[in-house]
């Protein structure tokens, strides 16, 4: 009876019945009675607030082996598993989420001091940033107890008024105290166990991502992406489906198409209406309490001119401005839109990756529609060569840009590399102000170590935010993983550069060795490793927010907006730990117990980042492996640049004078010859020729790793698709698993609770669609008030004509038997009985099941 009663409740209304928005539009009839004013609660705030933070489930394991098509046992799947084996047994709760639908079983809150492998619910990407993480804690910390001994022998020359934090360091230290037994041999040690650890980084990766995909069950394990779609009669859903049944159990079919100019400007009307709505409660509350109501007919020009700032704002100006967009939206009604992206998902990930590979083509079949090459048709429909490929997770998808172009993207791309690059020469010329200069005595005559250290931190904490606003600005991207990324580059790029290379560059030659110049170096890791951390689990931003901003808004749902936890994103997260990592290994030569502190920083940064990710940040999408991958790559280049830098300290070695500085490059030094004081020592000549052969080798080796495979995947792109398969394929089937969602065009923006809707979601199960069950005063929401295919949205379009302007999305039942006469290719006709009686089989069960003990 329970089970009915839910199945009731996520049943979707009948198409033909009439919604309500859940937004409250308000009727400005000037007969009508005022409504009642009522404030917004802080309480009911801090409660949404609560319901949004990370919670976990409880899901059933699978045990049972099942049969795919081809024959072989597939494990971890049985009868209503939710996850395989190798899983968590739990899974991440949705928004709002307090129980799952089929098991009841409550959703808790995660342990702060839960095991590393808990975090892999949050997806591939996010798991993997705490896991290097640790990684980095220890190897860098092992790194730092091969420097000991060079710490103690350092020390013997360091001055005896030595602050504790450059004991250990170069200061002092004169040319005859170079020696490769003193210091080149531990640091020739270190660079050995870097260069082994980053290249032995892709295999722990490869694992990671292994264990984690075997261990959670996502949309993108069972879905496949196609795009290169036929131009004309595309856009319904069945047609995909009868051309993609022969694979296997079809859950859904959805069509996206090319309408993000329409998309956006409707999206902009519907924060038009929550703007409307909050200024006619503002109104209301200002006429009870006997206070003026701002006219538009009572500003003056100049204050006229501020309303496109956000000021002076009146309820005529945004009507006015709403009707002006809805004229616009009719516009752009005129253009036909075509098929963009296509998802495909089904039941079995195995039918998903035999999809995938029966479907394979190359770049120059799919460009010049033809096939010739992987000698099949299997991907031709309609005579158009279709490229199908595994898609991003649904959270993931940015549906409002499928409309744009490869010039789009690259033009954003080069704007956005500009005006970052214009940012670092400003701070350049403001370091170079703030940094210490030092007379011929040696000693500081301008400049501030920690002026130029808290510069840095603050450009630092700033470079996030603005870049991010930078990237979403200037370039356009179809998913959050590629935003992210962009995001990484440019962040990885202008943090390591400020924070190390600027430094150096702008730092007085004589100076380098200098205590002011070491002491504002190890003022930038010590900000990294305490300051930073807790400036973020302060929180300030947002506390200012829930108790100065917060009392301010005049409805529930703007407060509410607030409390949707801090904003972050997972670039930042992984330019802080390699920006540690870079300036920590770039000074490593000159300052060995900066190792220590790295290693200290990689360690905080876990436990305070865990404990915001649990208790503090809002909800992220479930990222894949690119991040990662990305910042691997950076690894090594941090490797070779503390070899390069290796090299050039232990050849400038003392920077007494500026005479004596030789000509260094990528890959060597050469070495001055006059003066003859200015000549290297024996030693200096072992440990400077040793780190140039060791640099050259590191480098070629880097660059045959990184460019050549890049080489070898875009030329064999060109004949072949590269199919990526992660483990193996879990038997676990897709309409078991809750607190999962369909690919549903939709778009996102902060001032909504949930996202609206682009396209007629009434016929798509309510457990499917990503948004929430309920309405922010208790009500069970209709998901199909967030559709943006409304009358509301269009008043100038007829029922039947609004879905043409929209993707699709469409459900499908089970499929009991295989659809189509003839077997995926490669299939053969025992092995569809066998797979046909299976299903047939499972239909007989009941869909829920007890809970293992």
């Amino acid at each position: 009876g329970k089970e009915a009663m839910a199945d009731e409740d996520l049943r979707p209304p009948p198409p033909d019945q009439e919604r309500s928005s859940e937004v409250s539009f308000v009727d400005y009839d000037d007969s009508a009675p005022p409504p009642a004013y009522v404030p917004p609660s802080l309480k009911l705030a801090w409660e949404f607030y609560y319901s949004n933070l990370p919670k976990r489930i409880k899901v059933q394991k699978g045990d049972g082996p099942s049969l795919g098509y081809n024959g072989m046992l597939q494990v971890g799947g049985g009868v209503g598993a939710q996850q395989s084996s190798k899983g968590t047994g739990y899974r991440l709760a949705r928004p709002g989420e307090t129980e799952d639908r089929v098991s009841g079983n409550k959703a808790e809150p995660y342990s702060l001091f839960g095991a590393p492998k808990e975090l892999d619910e949050f997806g591939i990407g996010i798991s993997l940033y705490f896991r290097q993480c640790l990684l980095l804690f220890v190897v860098v910390g092992i790194c730092a107890c091969v420097n000991l001994r060079t710490l103690s022998i350092n020390s013997k020359f360091n001055p005896a008024e030595t602050d504790f934090t450059l004991l250990g360091s170069v200061l002092n230290a004169t040319r005859a105290d170079l020696t490769y037994d003193n210091q080149g041999q531990s640091d020739i040690i270190t660079c050995a166990i870097l260069a082994v650890f980053v290249f032995s980084l892709k295999f722990f990766e490869e694992k990671n991502i292994k264990d984690i995909d075997l261990a959670q069950q996502t949309p993108q394990d069972y879905t496949i992406k196609v795009t290169n779609l036929p131009k004309h009669n595309a856009m319904n859903p069945d047609d995909y489906f009868e051309f993609f049944k022969r694979w296997g159990d079809i859950v859904s079919v959805t069509v996206a198409s090319d309408n993000g100019r329409l998309l956006k400007k409707m999206t902009e009307n519907r924060e038009l209406d929550e703007a409307i709505e909050a200024m006619a409660v503002s109104n209301v509350a200002l006429e009870a309490a006997g206070k003026p109501v701002l006219k538009q007919s009572d500003l003056t020009p100049v204050q006229r001119s501020r309303q496109a700032y956000g000021l002076n704002v009146t309820m005529e100006y945004l009507q006015e401005k709403r009707n002006a967009n809805l004229q616009e939206v009719e516009k752009l009604t005129k253009p036909n839109y075509y098929p963009k992206v296509v998802y495909v998902v089904f039941n079995s990930e195995h039918d998903q990756r035999k999809c995938i590979r029966d479907c394979a083509t190359g770049f120059l079949e799919e460009a010049f529609n033809m096939q010739c090459f992987s000698m099949n048709d299997n991907s031709t429909m309609n005579g158009q060569v279709l490229k199908v490929e595994e898609p991003v997770e649904p959270s993931e998808v940015i549906y409002e840009n499928f409309h744009l172009n490869f010039f789009d993207y690259w033009w954003g791309i080069i704007k956005s590399y500009a005006i970052t690059g214009a940012m670092l020469l400003v701070s350049f010329f403001v370091l170079k102000e703030l940094s210490v200069s030092v007379d011929e005595a040696g000693q500081a005559t301008s400049g501030s170590g920690y002026a130029a250290a808290m510069f840095v931190s603050l450009l630092n904490g700033g470079l996030p935010f603005a870049l991010k606003k930078l990237t979403l600005a200037m370039e356009v991207h179809i998913d959050e993983g590629d935003v992210q990324t962009s995001i990484l580059r440019k962040l990885m790029i202008a943090r390591c550069l400020n924070t190390a290379v600027l430094m150096y560059i702008v730092t007085n030659f004589t100076a380098q060795f200098g205590e002011a110049n070491l002491t504002q170096v190890q003022a930038i890791l010590i900000a990294d490793c305490f300051t930073t951390p807790v400036i973020r689990i302060l929180n300030i931003y947002e506390h200012v927010m829930h108790y100065v901003v917060a009392p301010t808004k005049t409805t529930q749902s703007q407060m509410n907006v607030l409390f949707q936890g801090a904003y972050w994103n997972l670039a930042e997260r992984y330019t802080d730990m390699i920006k540690t990592l870079f300036v920590g290994l770039f000074y490593s030569t000159i300052i060995p117990s900066s190792l220590f502190i790295t290693s200290l920083a990689m360690l905080v940064t876990y436990v305070v980042d865990r404990y915001c990710l649990l208790r503090m940040w809002s909800r992220p999408p479930m990222y894949d492996e690119e991040l990662a991958v990305a910042s691997r790559k950076m690894m090594m280049v941090c490797v070779w640049v503390h070899i390069i830098m290796a090299r050039i300290f232990f050849s400038n070695w003392p920077y007494k004078e500026e005479v004596c500085e030789p000509n260094c490059n990528l890959f060597w030094c050469n070495e001055v010859s006059e003066p003859e004081r200015c000549m290297w020592t024996d030693d200096q000549k072992e440990v400077i020729n040793l780190y140039t052969w060791v640099g050259i080798m590191i480098f070629v080796f880097g660059f045959f790793i990184l460019m050549g495979k890049t080489f070898w995947n875009v030329v064999t792109r060109l004949f072949c698709a590269s199919i990526d398969e992660v483990g193996k394929a879990s038997a676990v089937e897709f309409r078991n698993l809750t607190g999962v969602s369909l690919y549903v065009p939709n778009i996102r923006r902060d001032s909504f609770v949930n996202p609206v809707f682009a396209c007629d979601v009434s016929q798509v199960p309510q457990h499917y669609l990503p948004c929430r069950r309920h309405n922010l005063d208790g009500t069970p929401l209709d998901p199909q008030s967030l559709s943006l295919c409304s009358e509301h949205d269009m008043p100038f379009a007829d029922a039947s004509q609004r879905p043409i302007y929209f993707g699709n999305v469409k459900y499908y039942e089970r499929q009991t038997v295989l659809q189509s006469s003839q077997p995926p290719p490669g299939v053969h006709h025992h092995q569809v009985a066998q797979h046909q009686q299976v299903q047939v089989q499972m239909t007989q069960v009941p869909q829920r099941m007890p809970m293992q003990a």
